[in-house]
This record gives structure tokens, sequence and C-alpha cells, in this order.
């Protein structure tokens, strides 16, 4: 669950706390209101009724009791009471009356049951010359009181739900805009995380999160010049390196070479004497011919002379061809769409020596059939290097990186370029190197 979620329902969870504890409230006071009310209603009845009939007169007992009547039709027509008066010997004077219930219909049983106050009763005994002793029976009836309870509480109810659907709605939307430079530090953690470092974040008007922007910000500065100094450092050392390597080269074909070259002359020499020893002669050649191979291929891994001679495409195409002749059981097929002429040297060393590296892998761990390799400019123009195999692969989780990738990605840092890799387990291996063209200088 998001933070704005989160802030989102514990919004709702008080304003419904609030609401809860006002129902709460509301329904109690109006339960006392209905009380009150029947109340006040029963003692102004009961006085009514007692100085009527306290006020009547014996004589001509029969239109007295007919008027007696009449006022109490009259009082029975008050809200929320219901009126009979008994004589003492159990005779009923005036009834209680039969109300409509229907008006109940429109009100829910269980707000009545919450606001509908105990059960109340109100009895007097008077002494009348009129009627003689009699009772007095008031019912307390709030059903008029609750159904206009009801409609004053479902008036308040709906207008309280809409503005407080509204207030969460706007609260809904001031969260999102206010978290919304979270998003964005979010992505720019997820850029630096992929090792790009000019991510920069914006000014947040918060100041907490425009502070967090400028540290953010200061952060990824440093990384960059970081990140330039050590492609500079690289750079500066593989080409210590391929200088070094081309050293080597030159001493073993100057050096060792023309010792072999020599050793081998005074085998054929001693050979040809009459008075030689042919086989020992022989057994030296050969060893000459292997040392030869041997540091003909340490110079050509050293430093390619066909790199130098005739250009990284044809240098690429020979390597691809001598690995396909040494190798029995996999097939690499090299694919190259577009025309290199003109790449420079740092360039053109670093695309053979990841396919070189490439090819040595696929050899020693992957256990492929087929491999192939793809050398051609994409549409921006970078250099685009795919290679893949259909070998073992590997779980990238739980392997740590060789120092022949770790040479890869150094090697296309060190040119401000950019490699991925992907592997699973049985699905092989997948890299694709884009790197920036750079043209030679005189």
């Amino acid at each position: 669950m998001t933070l704005t979620h989160r802030l989102i329902l514990l919004v709702i969870a008080i304003v419904m706390s609030m609401l809860a504890s006002g129902a709460y409230y509301a329904i109690d006071a109006t339960r006392d209101n209905i009380s009150d009310e029947i109340k006040s209603s029963a003692r102004l009845t009961m006085q009514l009724l007692t100085a009527a009939l306290i006020s009547g007169t014996a004589e001509n007992q029969p239109a007295e009791q007919q008027i007696l009547i009449s006022h109490l039709q009259r009082l029975n027509d008050i809200r929320h009471l219901n009126i009979a008066v008994v004589r003492g010997d159990g005779t009923i004077i005036y009834p209680f009356s039969e109300r409509q219930q229907a008006r109940q219909l429109s009100v829910p049983g269980w707000y009545i049951d919450l606001v509908k106050p105990p059960p109340a009763e109100y009895r007097k005994r008077i002494a009348s010359p009129l009627i003689g002793t009699s009772e007095i029976v008031i019912l307390a009836d709030p059903t008029d009181e609750i159904q206009d309870a009801w409609r004053e509480a479902r008036s308040i109810v709906l207008l309280i739900v809409s503005f407080t659907f509204l207030c969460i709605i706007l609260m809904a939307i001031i969260i999102r805009r206010s978290l919304q430079p979270v998003n964005e530090i979010s992505t720019g953690l997820g850029i630096i995380q992929s090792g790009d470092y000019a991510a920069r974040l914006p000014h947040f008007n918060l100041p907490e999160l425009n502070r967090l922007s400028q540290q953010f910000n200061h952060m990824a500065q440093v990384l960059d010049e970081q990140q330039r100094e050590n492609r500079q450092l690289n750079k500066r050392l593989l080409s210590v390196q391929e200088s070094e390597r081309r050293h080597l080269s030159r001493e073993l074909h100057d050096e060792l070479g023309q010792s072999i070259s020599a050793i081998k002359a005074m085998a054929v020499t001693l050979k040809l004497q009459t008075d030689g020893e042919p086989e020992s002669a022989d057994a030296i050649i050969g060893v000459c011919n292997h040392m030869y191979g041997v540091v003909r291929d340490m110079m050509n891994r050293l430093r390619p002379v066909a790199l130098e001679e005739l250009g990284m495409v044809t240098a690429i195409e020979r390597l691809v061809d001598g690995w396909n002749d040494r190798q029995e059981e996999c097939f690499c097929a090299l694919t190259i769409n577009s025309n290199f002429d003109g790449v420079d040297e740092d360039t053109a060393i670093t695309l053979y020596r990841i396919v070189q590296e490439a090819l040595t892998n696929v050899a020693k761990h992957a256990a492929a059939e087929k491999a192939e390799i793809r050398l051609e400019r994409d549409a921006n123009g970078l250099i685009a290097l795919s290679i893949r195999d259909d070998g073992d692969g590997f779980d990238q989780s739980s392997r740590h990186k060789g120092m022949g990738l770790l040479g890869m990605r150094e090697r296309v840092e060190a040119l401000n370029g950019k490699i991925s890799l992907a592997s699973e387990p049985d699905q092989g291996v997948s890299i694709d190197i884009h790197l920036p063209f750079t043209q030679k200088t005189d």
C-alpha cells in the first residue's frame, strides 16, 4: 500500500471516528429531547384535565359529561399522547383512541430502536363532582417526535456525508499533489541506481523536500564527477595496458622470435652436415616450429597484427574464423552490417577485445552449440554490438561477475558507452553494448 493510500485511509478513519462519536451524542440527545417533550406534554395535559374535571358540577350531568368528552377528544389530538378516563368502579368514561401507525413506516426500525425512550405511563386519581372518583391515564406515544427527529437527522446526515465526501476528495487531491515530489525523488534514485548520475531533481515548494532535492542533486553531481574521473582513469589504464601489450609483442617478435629462427637455422645446418645427427636436428627443428607457433599466438593475443594492418572489421572476422576452426561443438555466426572505416583506435581495440573475451567465455563456460555476434550502427549512429549464445546461462542474482565481464564493463564505460547483460539458467547469455562512434584523428 502506497503512502498516499495510507494517508487517505488515515483521514477517512479519523473522519469516520468523529462522525461516529457525533452520531452517538446526537442519538443520545435526540432520545432525551423526545423524552422531555413527552413528559412536558403529559404534565400539561394532566393539569388541563384535572382542572376541567374538578371545575365541573353535578347539575345537568349529561350535558357536562358531553362537554368533558369533547375536551378529551381535543386533548387526545395532541401529538404523542393517548388519554383515557376510568371511574373508580372500573367504568371507562373515555377509552384510549386507536392510533394510525402508518406514519412509522417511513422511519427505519433501527432508528426507532436507537432513539425511542422507555415506555411511559402517567396516572392521576382525582375526585370530581362531575364523574366522581376517577383516574386519568396518559400513555406516551413518541411516534410523531421520532418521525420529526428522523426527518431532521436524515437531512443533516445527507449534508454531513456530502460534505465529508467532498472533504475526502479534496484531501486526496492535496495529498497526491503534496507527495508528487516523493515520486520524483524515487524516480531519481532509480536512475542513480542504474548508474546514470546525470539525474537531477527540480525545485520543490515544500522546504523539507526542497532541502532533500538539493542534497540529492549535490550527491548526484559528486557521483557524476567521480564517475567521469574513474572513466578517464580506466581509459588511461587501458591505454597503458595496450601500450604494454604492444611493447611485449614487439619484444617477442624481435628477441624471442629471432632467437628461435636462429636456433632453427643452426639445426638445419647441423642436419646438412655429413657427420651430424639428423634425428637430433629434426627434433630441434620441431621444437623451434612449435615454439614459433606459440610465440606467434601470444603476439596475436597481445597485439593482433590484423587490427593495425587490415582494420577492425577484418581483424574481428579473422578472430571469429580462427575461433570456429578450433571449436568442434560450437559455431559462431558473425554479422557486420555497417561501415566502420575511420573508427578511432580506442574504439576498435575495445570492440576487438570484447569479442575476444566473449568468445573465450563461450568456449570455457557456456557449453553452447551456437553463438551469434552482430555488429552494426543503430538509428542514433551509435555502435551496437550484441553477443548471444544458447548455452547454460546463469542466475545473475546468485553468481558473482567474473573478471571477463568486469573487464568488458570497464572498457565500455571508459568510452562513455553502455552495456547490459541478460542471462537465466538454461537460457544462454545475451550481451548488448552501445558505444559512441568516434572518428580517427590524424
